[in-house]
């Protein structure tokens, strides 16, 4: 980095802070494509998609699989927010594979129900199975088993 200032990076869910940290690159999708962010960075605001950010510092990368959400980039600052982002490293594959057989089975939708209300479960659905596919293949890239 050129002008010797500082990258930090948020990754916040509604539980808990995943990773705050200093960082010299935060890479991740957003809904234009990928993104990779140095110090710097013009201020952008947009959203995350369901993927992976990957945070590198030095010669250590850390990588998380997570959900959608809020991305914000401002005075080097990097502000991930998304309702789920799990350590690849913590990830269990076979885990991750069972949730996501769990999620694909999932309930039906039932007959009785309006075609809005129906339309909004089978989204959600859709999102939950995305969001557990992610976690198999980030597990499966870049986790240790």
């Amino acid at each position: 980095m050129a002008s010797g200032r500082q990258l930090f990076c948020r990754v916040i869910t509604p539980e808990r802070t995943i990773f705050d940290g200093e960082a010299d690159r935060v890479i991740t999708r957003i809904e234009d494509g990928e993104i990779g962010v140095l110090a710097d960075h013009i201020p952008l605001v947009s959203t995350v998609e369901i993927g992976d950010v990957r945070i590198l510092q030095e010669d250590e990368t850390s990588v998380f699989a997570t959900s959608d959400g809020f991305f914000k980039v401002s005075e080097n600052l990097v502000l991930i927010l998304v309702e789920e982002a799990s350590p690849a490293e913590e990830i269990d594959v076979d885990e991750a594979q069972n949730h996501l057989e769990e999620v694909v089975e999932g309930e039906p939708v039932e007959d009785g129900e309006d075609e809005e209300a129906a339309e909004r479960v089978r989204a959600e659905r859709d999102r939950r199975r995305r969001i557990a596919e992610n976690l198999v293949r980030v597990a499966r890239k870049y986790g240790e088993g």
